[in-house]
């Protein structure tokens, strides 16, 4: 594999692994850590165990050492091995972090199920993509959960199935995973795979936006904004449209340059409309540099500064 596809890899295990979610009786079972969970464990794994360390503050000059010990010692460790391809590809041995990583997926480690999955996702391997993500799934892991509801979901490497679907992404959203929330509530809320139903939408849109995840935040802005599965409430919506913008999720920020350009829920003020408006068309959002460009030709916001972090 090359290192650009490894790159790539990389970041899909960042993503992953950064969404959180484990199964709860692991804890109770959760064996004793070694060096090498000390010194290489990733602070975001639900399945650690020991608190972890960064990847970039990982010590690779004593992790690596301290792992291949463990693995040699315990080969059929999948959770040491998945440190172990930490600690390699942080001192930038990417094909044996690979192959670490591989061990660690062949060895029911469900992390590196999950991201052997993605890789072959990548590749567009699917159905090779939809084994791996299953496998990990099976184990409890909840990002690989909602992945392979997108996947019956789509029809991608396993029948299309609207019913599978719906089931994966609720038993990762009854565990907390926001992703999976606010994917149900759009679904919910589109009709798709299931009758549509904005009550439901807002509810689990709601549990996803509780948790501080920006999309479904700003989801939550817009039903209160059209009265979508709640009573309309322009000032509530103004509120989450605040949350999630100020993450730096620009389809909110240009949202909310909105309500301020209009007066919904909140005092007219074209300089923070245009403000915001400009944030979201930095991070490239096509609508909110369309909406700043017209306010400008209108002489509109013109002395806009930082975008305010509050009202």
């Amino acid at each position: 594999m090359t290192d650009a596809r490894f790159r790539k890899l990389a970041l899909a295990v960042a993503f992953c692994v950064s969404c959180f979610g484990a199964a709860a009786a692991a804890a109770a079972t959760t064996p004793a850590p070694a060096a090498c969970d000390v010194l290489a464990d990733d602070p975001e794994d639900p399945f650690r165990t020991a608190p972890g360390v960064d990847q970039h503050a990982i010590d690779a000059s004593r992790a690596i050492p301290a792992c291949k010990a463990a693995v040699d010692a315990d080969p059929a460790n999948g959770r040491l091995w998945h440190a172990y391809a930490r600690a390699l590809q942080r001192g930038q041995d990417n094909q044996g972090a690979l192959d670490a990583y591989q061990k660690a997926a062949a060895r029911g480690y469900p992390i590196a199920e999950n991201l052997i999955g993605v890789m072959y996702q990548n590749a567009r391997q699917l159905d090779q993509a939809a084994e791996w993500i299953r496998k990990s799934a099976d184990h409890g892991y909840l990002p690989a959960q909602t992945i392979l509801a997108a996947f019956y979901l789509n029809g991608w490497g396993v029948p299309q199935d609207n019913k599978q679907a719906m089931e994966w992404y609720r038993k990762a959203a009854d565990k907390g995973y926001p992703l999976a929330q606010s994917n149900l509530a759009t679904l919910y809320h589109n009709g798709s795979g299931v009758p549509k139903d904005d009550r439901i939408a807002f509810q689990w849109a709601r549990k996803a936006a509780d948790q501080n995840y920006a999309p479904a935040q700003s989801m939550v802005g817009g039903m209160y904004q059209n009265g979508w599965g709640v009573t309309k409430d322009d000032k509530q919506a103004a509120n989450f449209y605040l949350k999630a913008a100020e993450q730096g999720y620009a389809p909110a920020q240009a949202s909310l340059g909105l309500m301020y350009h209009n007066g919904w829920g909140v005092a007219v003020d074209e300089e923070k409309a245009a403000a915001w408006f400009q944030q979201a068309a930095d991070l490239g959002y096509a609508p909110a540099a369309t909406l700043l460009a017209a306010m400008r030709q209108s002489g509109l916001g013109q002395d806009q500064g930082p975008a305010p972090t509050s009202r």
